[in-house]
């Protein structure tokens, strides 16, 4: 079986009867030494700088003055954040009090064993003997989780294993937890994950998982070639053949015509009814009426924007006819696979210019 689940107060990984009957002392001594060798092997943290310290001392602050208000909910937050701003062990130790009148006694144990390995080497002698203390009647109260890797799987590269999400400190010591159901994980690329839920109920029971193996995954079976579509098919009707040059095209074309047609009119109005002003305002401003010479201001300048009007409506209804033509022109040379209606073209003369009309 790759796993084991073992419950029992006289139960330990590698010796569990033995520190039952010698109580936590040799376990602690070890717990102590683990820590002091991963506490060797994490790179040394940069400095905080100046704004880090003052946010962290204002932030215990803060979480002191929530603390004498029996406020330790909203305390613990800022007591967390002030430790990873600024570590040190009195903020370790408030976190710890904290976590403790909150009813996270798990996470108080931890804290004050870490403060205590760490005033062990020198430090502050009351602050270790507190956090020794402190942690000693935690453990007492707790159940405890032991997570045991055989060395088939601890050599497995790459291989992670959590508890409750969190990668698990201390893999084969049992730890104290929360009493209640825990989850533990095992993973290693190319292994299928173990994963196990526990119940850790009574103070002082012991709980130990057993990952034994990670079985390699399956093999993928190989794909299946597509099959070939040999079948064969008539060609869609004319209506519903994709052809977007010519669809494209021919939208362009044709917006070109319409926009020339509404040009040229456009301009071509303006140009008559212009041209009807220059004819009355000569009658009296001009000497020769009927030859539109000798005439006072402003004919000249009205006859000059009328012939204006004039020129671009007749460019206008050119262009609209070239781009009529295009449009024709992308019609004939559709692919013939359906029926289409019969194309005619038709110049209609206007006064100032011309128009192209067509029916496809």
């Amino acid at each position: 079986m790759p796993e084991e689940i073992c419950r029992g107060p006289g139960r330990s990984a590698g010796g569990a009867g033995r520190a039952a009957r010698s109580g936590l002392g040799r376990a602690s001594l070890g717990l102590l030494v683990a820590l002091a060798a991963s506490a060797a092997a994490v790179p040394v943290r940069a400095e905080p700088t100046i704004a880090e310290r003052a946010r962290a001392d204002a932030l215990r602050r803060e979480a002191q003055a929530l603390l004498a208000n029996d406020r330790p909910d909203a305390a613990c937050p800022k007591l967390e954040e002030s430790e990873r701003l600024r570590p040190s062990t009195e903020t370790k130790l408030e976190l710890a009090r904290c976590h403790e009148r909150t009813g996270r006694r798990a996470s108080a144990w931890a804290l004050y064993t870490e403060i205590d390995a760490a005033e062990a080497a020198g430090g502050d002698a009351k602050r270790g003997a507190e956090a020794r203390e402190r942690a000693a009647a935690l453990a007492q109260q707790l159940p405890r989780l032991a997570i045991v890797v055989s060395d088939e799987v601890r050599v497995l590269p790459g291989l992670e294993v959590t508890l409750d999400g969190a990668a698990a400190r201390e893999v084969g010591a049992a730890r104290p937890v929360e009493p209640g159901k825990h989850r533990v994980t095992a993973t290693a690329p190319g292994r299928q994950a173990f994963s196990r839920e526990v119940e850790a109920r009574q103070p002082g029971e012991l709980v130990e998982i057993h990952v034994r193996a990670l079985e390699p995954h399956a093999a993928a079976p190989a794909p299946t070639p597509p099959a070939i579509d040999l079948e064969r098919r008539p060609p869609l009707p004319y209506g519903q053949r994709p052809d977007p040059i010519h669809r494209d095209l021919m939208w362009v074309t044709g917006g070109l015509t319409l926009a020339g047609i509404a040009l040229g009119s456009t301009f071509g109005g303006l140009a008559i009814s212009t041209w009807d002003q220059v004819e009355d305002r000569a009658k009296t401003a001009c000497r020769e009426p009927g030859r539109y010479l000798d005439c006072a201001q402003p004919v000249p300048d009205m006859a000059r924007r009328a012939m204006s009007y004039a020129t671009v409506s007749d460019f206008s209804f050119i262009a609209a006819g070239a781009a009529l033509a295009g449009t024709a022109v992308l019609w004939l040379t559709l692919p013939p696979d359906g029926p289409r209606p019969a194309a005619r073209v038709q110049i209609a003369p206007g006064v100032l210019g011309g128009a192209v009309l067509g029916v496809f």
